[in-house]
């Protein structure tokens, strides 16, 4: 998986707990409430593993999105 990938599913794994936990709220089923944390741990996880520099391989901060340079090597991300 490439760096893209693990940012756009991370978002996607956070907002799919967060609907979880909010049905979980709303119909009181513990289960959406574990789903929910599980999805959101492993899209964590996930991005820990793959959104890195294709270049160096640093790991990059996942609240300022996908960066155009590599804040490490500085090298130009494409």
């Amino acid at each position: 998986m490439n760096y893209r990938k693990s940012f756009y599913l991370l978002w996607i794994l956070f907002v799919v707990g967060m609907v979880l936990m909010y049905a979980y709220v709303a119909v009181g089923a513990m289960a959406l409430a574990y789903v929910g944390v599980l999805c959101m741990i492993g899209g964590f996880l996930q991005t820990v593993k793959f959104f890195r520099c294709p270049h160096c391989g640093a790991l990059w901060h996942i609240r300022g999105g996908i960066p155009k340079v590599c804040p490490e090597c500085g090298k130009e991300i494409r």
